[in-house]
């Protein structure tokens, strides 16, 4: 069955993301508070991902790392990790 979530789009408190890394695709969730706190986005879920995509390579970086050690999915991503 095909996921018809699109790839970033912003849950109750967070914006979640599917990002392809080596074979599959990896679903991660940025914390509004990391997005709030650490990169000052406002306080609508559309500014948690307009300020998700200005940041993403810095973001992805940090989704890519926690994966290499091996973290369970989904990533959370926290304000702890910047």
């Amino acid at each position: 069955m095909n996921d018809v979530r699109p790839l970033i789009y912003a849950g109750h408190d967070s914006v979640i993301v599917r990002m392809p890394i080596g074979q599959r695709q990896v679903r991660a969730t940025v914390s509004r508070e990391a997005l709030e706190k650490h990169f000052k986005a406002g306080k609508t879920r559309q500014d948690w991902v307009d300020t998700y995509l200005a940041n993403a390579i810095q973001i992805e970086a940090v989704v890519q790392d926690k994966v290499s050690k091996a973290c369970p999915e989904p990533i959370v991503i926290s304000k702890c990790d910047f």
